[in-house]
């Protein structure tokens, strides 16, 4: 994917802010209505399954990262739906409704539309950059052609996404060396594989066990794998 070319999956309105902010309506929301939210379109997406050869309900890929190419057309599923939730975008909401492990038993999630946006306008910002100075504002290598994204050199304050996993984490941004942007969720890997009693190999990808047991995909991550005990980032 071309850097300047991060698809919005859809037009959101969202106030790009400096920093980590949590809101008590986004807990609340994911407390009291995602939850039975998720459910409700995971049982209709195996009834829609069940009548159309084990075909996913999948809108057309929307951006190459893993998550943009498996995102539910909550339109194909009306008939099984009593109406679309009330988290997601044709609500007003800020998730969309995300496939994962798409295979026999595909499993539904949902990914923050609130990190599409920031890291949206941020990439415009990033692409003003290179068209400036002919390189991209990277600093610290961090993986085999990741970076952490040099803010100073954006002349910007640094900004973080909330964990979905978390709530006492706040994730840095990275850049790749074609200059696209991701979330680093190491952080949130290593204080999940501390509780695992087996952990994975190291052909494993690691952004599994973000989403193994928690509503939401960890959105524009790169691939993780295990070495030598520490989740490595590699390019998609």
């Amino acid at each position: 994917m071309k850097p300047w070319n991060i698809t919005v999956l859809l037009t959101v309105t969202l106030v790009l802010v400096s920093g980590c902010v949590r809101t008590e309506e986004f807990n609340q929301r994911i407390a009291e209505d995602l939850p039975q939210e998720v459910q409700e379109v995971q049982n209709a997406v195996d009834m829609y399954r069940k009548e159309h050869n084990n075909v996913l309900p999948l809108k057309p890929p929307q951006g190459d990262t893993l998550y943009q190419k498996y995102i539910l057309d909550l339109a194909k599923l009306e008939p099984y739906l009593s109406g679309a939730p009330s988290n997601s975008f044709q609500k007003g909401g800020n998730f969309v409704f995300v496939a994962v492990d798409p295979g026999d038993k595909p499993k539904v999630k949902v990914m923050d539309l609130r990190v599409t946006e920031t890291l949206r306008k941020l990439q415009t910002r990033v692409q003003g950059y290179r068209d400036d100075h002919g390189t991209w504002p990277a600093g610290e290598k961090v993986g085999e052609g990741i970076y952490r994204l040099d803010f100073k050199k954006l002349d910007a304050e640094p900004v973080t996404i909330p964990s979905p996993y978390h709530s006492e984490l706040s994730l840095p941004l990275l850049i790749d060396s074609d200059g696209t942007l991701h979330v680093d969720y190491r952080m949130d890997v290593v204080q999940i594989l501390e509780t695992l009693e087996k952990k994975p190999d190291s052909k494993s990808d690691l952004r599994k066990v973000l989403y193994a047991d928690s509503l939401f995909v960890p959105a524009y991550s790169p691939p993780m794998h295990l070495k030598d005990g520490d989740p490595v980032l590699s390019k998609e």
